[in-house]
């Protein structure tokens, strides 16, 4: 892999801590942030959240997804929270801190484009993404400081060509 995947020395923020929980779809997205997410020296687990038992196939496409990445995949449960009317980003997000924090994870990562930057008083905050057409910041405004706080969205700071020839790259 090449050194095109990190935008600058921002990543050097999380250098004592090696592990995060990816949120994992199928999709081609979500398998460059892992490979991002990798470059930037982390160890990478996936998880898959299922809101219902109509996501099956969501479920067997990340499964496979994180096969090809070679990296674990869990299988997270969250009908519960979605029957409850829970958003679903919320309830995503909630299933992979509880995940994560099972599994003593500091980190949770998601395929959202935005970005978290923390300030110098150590206070975490989403911003948009570099490239405003696609940019999903507004899908995760509500998010709490906790949360934020351990959120790492590795493609905020690409635009879609640039994760179109990542992918292209990496065979996705």
């Amino acid at each position: 892999m090449s050194d095109t995947f990190l935008p600058g020395s921002g990543f050097d923020t999380y250098e004592q801590q090696d592990k995060v929980l990816v949120g994992l779809g199928g999709g081609t997205a979500a398998k460059v942030a892992v490979r991002i997410l990798q470059q930037q020296g982390f160890a990478v687990a996936g998880a898959v959240v299922k809101l219902s038992a109509e996501e099956e196939p969501l479920v067997q496409s990340a499964k496979e997804a994180a096969k090809a990445l070679g990296i674990e995949c869990a299988t997270l449960n969250a009908e519960a929270l979605a029957a409850q009317g829970v958003p679903p980003v919320d309830a995503r997000l909630s299933a992979l801190l509880t995940a994560a924090d099972k599994l003593g994870i500091q980190y949770i990562a998601t395929g959202h484009h935005a970005r978290v930057e923390t300030d110098a008083d150590g206070v975490s905050h989403l911003l948009p993404a570099a490239d405003a057409a696609s940019d999903e910041s507004a899908a995760l405004a509500a998010l709490p400081q906790q949360t934020l706080a351990r959120l790492i969205l590795p493609l905020g700071d690409f635009s879609p060509d640039e994760l179109s020839d990542l992918a292209e790259e990496l065979q996705f």
